[in-house]
């Protein structure tokens, strides 16, 4: 019993030295160097499972320094040569969330300062005391502290690291490229992508009153409609017109000036008919598009549509064209055909134009419409004691006659101002069936009849009389050239607001 109580008051007695020991090696009094430190301490880790671990100076011992505890202030107690005398867990207790993301040009942060997770500190030590310790960082106080146990070293790391910088410092000294203000654009030349006068109306184009009177084409064929439904022989007389304004100053709707010394008043173009219809197109046009369609444009839609009214084909034609301000009477004979032309004399006025004599066959074919005075004729006939005798040996026998019986007036004189059929027994219709009534004899015109006299227009006038079809193909193509000889756009001419006369 007395030995047993005695063993106990000894082991009480050293436990007693050990903390006494401990607390004197505690003390804020005995500042050590780093190296009497570790020779004093060298098994400090190992010597703590060694105590019995009473429960009440456990925590006393084992408890951090405060200054552990507030990452964002750097701890005493992490010197830059301190050995470590065991493994760090530094990687895995420092999260990166404590190292705040410094942008790479931002000079507060020596690159030299190498990571925890790169540095080789993590390597345990073969001995306790380290001779070569790892480069100090400038941001940390260069004052060591000794200590008997280990601290807790996940901190010191992560705050070793650097300072946390202060935030306004990165945008000032690392800007980015977004927040410099974008260089100055360079001048850009000016833009000619809005088309001049010439460029625009210079060209012609099916869809050239678009934008500007969508409705013209159906304006112009409800009116010629109207007024070949009235009088059958509008169509005829629409086609012939536009021959007559377009070999003469080209398609300019030169003829449709009135006046002393005009076009219009020429012998030739006395007999011509339809200004009623085009002056009607023109004052409608002029209520739904003022100043905008051409009396011209108007002369080329309306004949267009006499055809089709016809039963001829309906062909596309271009327009932009623009009214002349020229129209003399002058210019109506040396480049209007006349009906007493031969081919050769009809060919040389084609080329001169810029035709071929293909057209010349296939533009004689709009005499399958339309009506002409007996006195256009008459030098197929011999006029003598108030009888008509036929004088053309290549007419037909029969067809002679009808013409005489048309022709001839009551009292046996021969009646210049009586309109025959050009086209005999299809007058009113646009078909094939004039190149046939040509290889017959039955031309009324000289004009017409001749085209049965050269090997060349024979051979044409034979294929269109076998073939409808091949004629409009043909006449769709003779009648864009036709309608675009010597058209003025852009600059040259005007849009006439009356289209008898130029404006003043």
């Amino acid at each position: 019993m007395g030995g047993g109580l005695g063993g106990a008051v000894v082991c009480s007695m050293l436990v007693l030295s050990a903390l006494l020991a401990l607390a004197a090696s505690q003390s804020p009094s005995q500042v050590l160097s780093p190296a009497q430190s570790a020779s004093r301490h060298p098994t400090a880790p190992a010597a703590r499972p060694s105590f019995p671990s009473p429960a009440a100076p456990a925590p006393r011992l084992s408890r951090p320094p405060t200054p552990a505890a507030k990452p964002s202030s750097p701890p005493p107690a992490a010197p830059a040569g301190k050995p470590s005398p065991s493994p760090r867990p530094a990687p895995t207790r420092s999260p990166p969330v404590a190292t705040p993301p410094v942008p790479r040009a931002t000079p507060p942060v020596p690159r030299a300062s190498p990571p925890p997770a790169t540095s080789p500190a993590p390597k345990p030590p073969s001995r306790p005391a380290m001779a070569p310790a790892p480069k100090p960082s400038p941001s940390v106080a260069p004052a060591p502290r000794p200590s008997s146990h280990p601290p807790p070293t996940p901190a010191p790391p992560a705050s070793r690291t650097a300072p946390k910088p202060s935030p306004p410092l990165a945008p000032k000294q690392s800007p980015s490229p977004a927040a410099s203000p974008p260089p100055p654009a360079p001048p850009q030349p000016p833009s000619n992508s809005t088309p001049t006068m010439s460029s625009t109306l210079g060209q012609l184009s099916p869809s050239f009153y678009a934008q500007s009177c969508p409705g013209v084409e159906l304006a112009v064929r409800d009116v010629v409609r109207s007024a070949s439904t009235l009088d059958p022989s509008i169509p005829g007389k629409l086609l012939r017109l536009v021959f007559h304004d377009c070999f003469v100053e080209g398609c300019d709707a030169s003829v449709l000036i009135q006046g002393n010394g005009t076009e219009r008043t020429d012998p030739a173009n006395l007999s011509l008919g339809g200004f009623n219809v085009i002056d009607a197109a023109k004052r409608l046009l002029e209520v739904v598009c003022p100043a905008t369609v051409s009396c011209s444009d108007i002369v080329v839609l309306a004949s267009r549509d006499a055809v089709v009214f016809a039963g001829g084909p309906a062909v596309p034609v271009e327009l932009g064209r623009r009214d002349g301000l020229v129209s003399l009477a002058s210019n109506v004979r040396r480049n209007i055909i006349d009906t007493g032309f031969s081919v050769d004399a009809m060919a040389a006025s084609f080329t001169a134009k810029g035709l071929t004599l293909d057209d010349l066959v296939t533009l004689s074919g709009g005499h399958t419409i339309g009506s002409a005075h007996c006195n256009t004729f008459r030098e197929r006939f011999q006029v003598a004691n108030g009888s008509m005798t036929p004088i053309d040996g290549s007419m037909n026998a029969d067809y002679a006659n009808e013409l005489i019986q048309a022709c001839s007036a009551a009292n046996g004189t021969v009646s210049a101002g009586t309109a025959v059929d050009c086209d005999s027994g299809s007058a009113s219709v646009f078909d094939n069936r004039y190149f046939a009534n040509l290889l017959d004899g039955r031309g009324l015109l000289r004009t017409d009849a001749v085209l049965v006299q050269n090997a060349t227009t024979r051979a044409k006038v034979a294929e269109f009389a076998q073939s409808q079809d091949g004629f409009f193909v043909s006449w769709a193509s003779s009648y864009a050239r036709l309608t675009s000889l010597g058209v003025k756009t852009g600059a040259d001419g005007e849009i006439r607001r009356t289209c008898s006369s130029v404006n003043g």
